[in-house]
């Protein structure tokens, strides 16, 4: 890459948090350099699914109605931007396990709170071949998924034709802050921000935040599944480019261990069977660690200390819903100092006390 002197920006990390942040900035204009690594985990695993309705008891997404319009139309302009194809919306059909939920649904499709993200309710087992509904389920809609790898490999390849672009593990002795800038090897910015998901845990300018990382496994098969919607219920099954299925995923807050497991496979296969009464052959498995916080909710904003020193961070399960929302916030930001009341909700000054315990006890 060649290296240019002054940037506006400096993003560490091209996962999914970096490479959206990086093209609402490019967007406005400014001149972003990216430093990835060669691998991303927990983005590169992702089946890349969006859902306004989640959770066992089948909840609202938090600030559902202004996330969703966030996606759909970052991802589909972002497509035109980079030209390649990476967002697809799709319905997502939940099959119900009790006539207590499916009278439930019935009555919530009448209210105008759930009505934009219902599509359908049906009272019966559907037409989907091989999905286990007796009592029917719920259709959802603005829903579908994200190629995550086309989108990140997309990213890559934008920005590396412009000479914006350096895979490397970022080396912190070698970051310099002044007062109205930062000096980084050759790269000189007004700001630097660290999108590192769980890699902020070895960062010691945000090591403090409480980012906890959840573990999670995911199969790839081969089965006959559906085709005109992604079922999903205790697992999903996301079609891929290769005409097999990504089904995931597990939640593993205890054993973080770098690796595939039997339990994760046996788990996966149990909640699958549960759902589906079809054959199925296992060609692949993954892992990967999701960056969550406490309150579920993203980590953007300042360092306490070092003004021009940022993070976007604490996306967790929901990464593919969240980093355009919360990325619009951080750039109106950077931008233009707009923070909103939304923003206050994900700032990361609500872990503020955090960084200063730290500080006592070095």
């Amino acid at each position: 890459m060649k290296r240019s002197e002054k940037v506006d920006f400096l993003i560490v990390g091209q996962g999914l948090a970096g490479s959206v942040l990086a093209l609402q900035l490019y967007r406005a204009g400014k001149r972003v350099v990216i430093l990835g690594k060669k691998e991303n985990h927990s983005s590169r695993i992702a089946a890349g699914l969006f859902n306004p309705v989640t959770g066992k008891n089948l909840s609202k997404t938090w600030m559902a109605n202004e996330v969703f319009a966030q996606l759909h139309s970052f991802y589909a302009e972002a497509e035109h931007l980079i030209k390649a194809s990476f967002f697809h919306p799709f319905p997502i059909y939940r099959p119900f396990l009790s006539i207590e939920e499916q009278n439930e649904w019935m009555g919530k499709s009448a209210s105008p709170e759930w009505a934009p993200f219902i599509k359908k309710v049906f009272g019966g087992s559907t037409h989907w071949s091989g999905v286990n509904d007796p009592l029917g389920g719920l259709l959802l809609q603005q829903t579908g998924f994200v190629d995550t790898n086309s989108f990140l490999d997309a990213v890559k390849n934008f920005f590396q034709q412009q000479d914006c672009y350096a895979c490397e593990t970022f080396d912190h002795a070698a970051l310099r802050l002044f007062e109205n800038e930062i000096v980084y090897k050759s790269w000189s910015a007004e700001k630097i921000i660290f999108c590192e998901g769980t890699e902020s845990l070895n960062n010691p300018l945000f090591n403090w935040i409480p980012i906890r990382p959840l573990k999670g496994e995911t199969l790839t098969i081969e089965a006959p599944l559906p085709e005109d919607a992604i079922i999903n219920r205790g697992v999903y099954a996301v079609g891929q480019a290769d005409r097999t299925y990504k089904i995931g995923a597990t939640y593993e807050p205890k054993d973080l261990s770098p690796t595939i497991t039997e339990k994760g496979r046996a788990e996966l296969e149990e909640k699958f069977s549960e759902i589906f009464l079809l054959p199925y052959t296992v060609v692949g498995q993954a892992w990967g660690y999701r960056p969550t916080s406490p309150d579920r909710r993203p980590i953007i904003g300042e360092h306490p200390v070092q003004k021009n020193v940022l993070v976007f961070n604490g996306l967790g399960t929901k990464g593919v819903s969240l980093a355009p929302f919360a990325g619009h916030l951080l750039s109106e930001f950077l931008l233009n100092g707009i923070r909103s009341g939304t923003y206050a909700a994900v700032d990361v000054n609500r872990y503020n006390s955090l960084y200063w315990k730290a500080v006592q006890n070095t």
